[in-house]
Parts: structure tokens; sequence; C-alpha cells
């Protein structure tokens, strides 16, 4: 049997394969293009530090550094002292010879929110938040206390289980296997053991007390600057140390912004400081003293004139980077407000992404910024290098290149940065952050945040380019925090950006050759002359920028210009201003034989006096020829 093919039938046929190829391109978004972070106020903040003090995370015991985020499980132990910053304000001293337990931050206890600290030995001062609604426990050998309302108090608790709580303000319940009783302000109560009673009850004076007590009066104080009603009221807590190191600018595009001071010309975000391998993923700690807030919420944007800002946000991340990696090499680039890394200016390969790039053996040094690469050549490969496999059946991957969500990567890893390359891939590091999330929400209640966006199709997103389209949205839904027309998307950051001193519009003071192009002055007489029939001479110097007419001492030749011309007296600055005087006629000028002076004819200034105006009509021509005629021609047109 014969058959026919037509083109409607060819096209018939090749629909079903154009629709196979076509689904890869359609497919879901990947786990890194949802990631929105933690909430706030799951993580504590170093307000503090003084002297020798460790942090056990899991099985990684470490020092303890102002850039150091607290997470539920830390175990703090401590020869100095310190201060903990939590998300509702509530601060916690901590002082030498103490070891404490960071148990739970703000986790839901039969409706209502609580912070537990296990303190092993030592000694918290607490004071409670102004705008805390949490109960805040501390568990102790010998007894538990729990403060409600807003206060503050002292634990100390001895190796021996001996336990002492001092109330400064507020009201404190402690309650042990025995008994239970309620300590107001000004009160002290001692506990020997979990069976004691709780009878040992006097009255202390506040102003007593040792050096750690002065200390932590000092150390816990909030200063409320111009950053407190700039961010967020979820991280305000945590972003004071901003007034001191840079300053706040408004942006049409982002809101307002804050700037650091005091970096270098080559500076960028995620530059100075270490990665550590926490449980959460990759961690940037820096001691840069606004480092925790910056790092860990909000993007960073550069523009040109202004440099590098940072857009305040509201979810923690362990740093909000974008990674990837080539042969051989490690890099990451801050993140922008469009989850792309951010663009600058300045660098080595004259501008484009911000990657900061390492040897992969460097990876896991405390100073990494003094191994950080500057070669163009290296550089370069990181914008459109995607360090895994591209082909996915048949389809384009119109995935990103880089990686925007936290890198999971294990302490044998981190030991061996070689290994590093295993949690790079794609499916690794998904299995990896959902094994991270389960094991989370079931010892300490924390989640991770996500968000909801269409996939993206092949006009969406291209390889190695930022998103556009619709899955092109904000990092967070930033409604609470300004007017929706502050925010609008652009391709291109224009606020705050100082003009172009090169290309800033000077008014051109020189006189134009054709008068229909410049306007007069009103009640300014414009003169036309008529041509000669014969060529007659003009004496006109090539006059500068700024108005200033003069006349050559040497005159020369001018032929015939056969258009009539007309001239026109600019105004030139610091030159007083035209005299308001009645309508002349000027007499037309002929030329004549130097060094006789140009007759004119006698005007009626009512405001100059007769003498003057004769002495000039008939003074005889000067040594100079006609220099001072023209200049005195054109002072008294100026009245």
């Amino acid at each position: 049997m014969n058959a026919t093919f037509t083109p409607y039938r060819i096209a018939a046929l090749l629909l079903p394969a154009a629709i196979l190829a076509a689904a890869p391109q359609t497919q879901a978004p990947s786990d890194d293009e949802t990631y929105q972070g933690e909430a706030a106020e799951r993580y504590a903040m170093v307000r503090a530090l003084e002297g020798d003090v460790r942090v056990r995370k899991g099985d990684l015991d470490e020092p303890l550094t102002r850039g150091t985020p607290i997470a539920e499980g830390d175990v703090v132990e401590s020869r100095g002292r310190g201060v903990l910053q939590l998300g509702d304000g509530t601060r916690i001293a901590f002082g030498g010879a103490t070891r404490f337990t960071v148990a739970a931050l703000f986790t839901d206890r039969k409706g209502e929110k609580q912070v537990l600290l296990r303190l092993d030995y030592g000694r918290l001062r607490v004071l409670m938040g102004g705008q805390s609604d949490a109960r805040l426990r501390v568990d102790t050998p010998s007894g538990t206390a729990t403060c409600f309302d807003k206060g503050s108090f002292t634990v100390e608790a001895e190796r021996d289980k001996v336990v002492r709580l001092k109330v400064h303000s507020g009201r404190v319940a402690f309650a042990n296997e025995r008994d239970e009783a309620r300590i107001p302000a000004g009160d002290r109560l001692t506990v020997y053991s979990p069976q004691d009673g709780l009878d040992r009850i006097r009255g202390f004076n506040t102003y007593d007390g040792d050096d750690f007590d002065r200390w932590s009066e000092r150390a816990v104080v909030i200063k409320r600057g111009e950053s407190w009603d700039r961010v967020p009221s979820e991280i305000r807590y945590y972003a004071d140390e901003l007034d001191d190191h840079g300053r706040w600018v408004n942006s049409g595009e982002y809101g307002w912004v804050w700037q650091p001071s005091g970096v270098a010309e080559d500076w960028r975000p995620y530059y100075r400081g270490r990665w550590a391998p926490y449980s959460s993923g990759m961690t940037w700690v820096s001691d840069e003293p606004w480092a925790y807030v910056a790092y860990h919420h909000g993007r960073w944007h550069w523009s040109l004139g202004v440099g590098w800002f940072w857009i305040p946000g509201i979810n923690y991340s362990p740093a909000w980077v974008a990674w990837n990696h080539t042969p051989g090499y490690y890099g990451w680039a801050p993140l922008g407000y469009y989850n792309t890394p951010a663009h600058w200016g300045y660098g080595a390969w004259g501008g484009g992404y911000a990657w900061n790039v390492v040897s992969i053996n460097f990876i896991n040094v405390r100073n990494v910024n003094t191994r950080i690469y500057s070669d163009a050549n290296v550089l370069r490969s990181f914008g459109g290098g995607t360090g895994s496999t591209t082909w996915t059946g048949g389809g384009r991957d119109l995935r990103a290149p880089w990686q925007r969500s936290p890198l999971i990567v294990s302490h044998t890893e981190f030991r061996d940065p070689g290994q590093i390359r295993t949690a790079f891939q794609r499916d690794v590091n998904r299995d990896r952050l959902g094994a991270y999330e389960r094991q989370a929400q079931a010892t300490t209640g924390r989640t991770i945040l996500r968000r909801e966006i269409r996939p993206a199709g092949p006009a969406d997103a291209r390889p190695g380019s930022p998103a556009t389209g619709p899955s092109r949205v904000p990092f967070e839904d930033r409604s609470r925090l300004q007017p929706a027309e502050r925010i609008q998307p652009r391709e291109r950051v224009m606020e705050n950006r100082p003009v172009d001193r090169g290309r800033e519009a000077v008014p051109d003071r020189r006189v134009d050759p054709a008068p229909r192009e410049r306007m007069p002055e009103p009640r300014q007489r414009i003169e036309e002359r008529r041509p000669d029939p014969a060529p007659r001479e003009r004496t006109v110097e090539p006059r500068p920028r700024v108005e200033e007419r003069r006349v050559d001492p040497a005159p020369r030749e001018r032929g015939f210009e056969p258009r009539p011309e007309r001239r026109i007296e600019a105004p030139a600055p610091r030159e007083r201003q035209m005299e308001s005087r009645p309508r002349v006629e000027r007499e037309e000028r002929r030329p004549e034989p130097p060094p006789r002076a140009v007759e004119r004819e006698s005007r009626p200034a009512p405001r100059v006096e007769a003498p003057r105006e004769e002495r000039r009509e008939s003074a005889p021509a000067p040594s100079r020829p006609s220099g001072g005629e023209s200049r005195g021609g054109s002072r008294e047109i100026r009245r």
C-alpha cells in the first residue's frame, strides 16, 4: 500500500517527537531556586565577647567569634565572658568558668513560645526583651528558673549543684522536685539540691554587684540608632552595629540600603572571613563588626559610583551566595536581589559576576581572602561554566550554572577539600539538604522556608544568564516593609548614581554662528548688517569659552559674506545686567582706512553723561588700531 506524505501528515508525525524533546525544558524548578532560608529567631548573635570562649556544634569544637551564629543544640564553654543576642531583644550574658547549652529557641510548647537554656555550671545574667512574648527557662542541676514577664535575673550554678537565683526586676518562678516558689524583684533564693525546700529567700541590695554584674549591665544595653527603623522588625536587634560602621541611603529601587565604610576598593561581600561546615550548610564567619546581620540576612548589590550596599532581608541563611566550581577551583559570589550573582565593575577581568575563587586546597583556611585569585582567566570561567553535565536526554538544561542553596559539607570532606566536589552534584546536595531539614524539624523544630514558582520555559531562562519572566521574583515578600512601587524590578540599578563629570552638560558660552540656535535676551537689539559692495575689514579675535569679546591687535582680511549675518551679544558671567533703555537705531558702519575711527551718530541716552559721550565720539584714533573703540562700543551696547 502506497502512502502519500503531505506536509500536514508530516507535521502530525513530528508533533509527538517535538513534545517529548521539549519536555525536559519545562521540568519543575530545582530546590535551590525555591530556598528561602530559615526563621531569623531560630539563631542567636554574639553581641560581645572577651577572653577565651569555645563553641561545640555537634562533633565540631572551635573558638567562638563575633560572627559565629548560635543555633539550637550548640554548647558554649567560657573562660572569658560574652553576651548572646536573641531575635526578640532578649540578651544573655555569661561569665567565666561557665558551660551552657542552647536547647531551644522560640519553640512552641503548649501554644506558647519558649527559650530553653541548660546551665551545667557557671553564671548567666538574663535580660528579657522589651517586645518578648516568650517565656525564658533556665534548667540547672537543682531546679528550673522561669521568667514569664519582662524582667532581669541572674542564675549561678556550682559544680556541687548549689544554685543561687537573684531577681533584679520582674518576677521569676523556681521549681524543683520538691517545691515551687515565685521570687519577686529584690529577693534571692539559694537551693542546695533537687530535693531541697525553697524557703531560703532573702532580700538583697540591687546596687551590690561584682565586676561581672557591672560589665554585663553595660554590655547588654541596646542602642537605638538609625538602623532601628531601617531594617525589618525581625532583625532590628541584630542591626545596631550598622550605625557605627556605615551609612543608610534611600534607593528608589530597593528602599533603604546600607553601605559599609572603611572597606578597600577591591573589597566585596564574603571576602574577609572563613567557611565553617556547620549542619545547616557552609557558613560564612567573619570578624567584621556588622558581619552577622549583613551576611546571614538580606542581599548585596553593586552600583556604579556608589559601590557595594546591603539590602535588608528577614530570613536567615548560612550564606546568601551562589556556588560554582571548575577543575581545581571553588568559587562563591554574593547573591543579589533577584537570586542571581551580583555584578560589579571592578576586578582583574574588567567587571562581571563578583566571584571569589580559591584553589580547592585552600577552601578551609581561616583567612581565606589571602588565597583568593585575581587571575582573569580563572575568574572568567566561573561566569558560564557549570561544573556538571548539562545534557538532559537530548534537551538543554535551562537551570543556572551555579547553585544557590546552602552547600552541605561534612567535617570529613572539609578536612580533605578535594572531596567537596561531591557536594556540588545537584542530586547529592538536594538529598543532604532534605536530610538536614527532617532532622532539624524532628529535634529542634527548625524548618526551611520555600517559595512556589512555576517552571521556567525556554523563553524564561538561559544557561549562564539571570532568570527572566515570572520565575524572576524578589528573594522575599517585602510587602510589609515598604510600598510595592519602591521595589519594581528593573534590569539595572540607577539609584544614587553620581553625575558623570565627563558627560555633564556645561552651558556653551560661545556665540553661535547661526543666530537661530540661540534666543536673544529680552529687549536686546538685533542689528542686521547690510553687505558692502566691496570687501571690508573686520577685526575679530578667536574668543575663549567664557565670553569676552576682544579685538586682535593686528586686523586680518576677511572675504565678503554673501548672506547677512546677525550679531548677538550674549551675556557673560559676572557682567552687570543690561539696563532698561529706549530702543535706538544704530548707524551702519562702513570700513574706513585706519587709523581713522568709526563714526557713529550721537545717541540720546538718559542715564549717560553728555561730556563722556562726546569724548568717545570725537576722540582721535589711538596708537592701538580700533581696539579701545570696539571695547567701548561693547560696553555702550550692554548698558
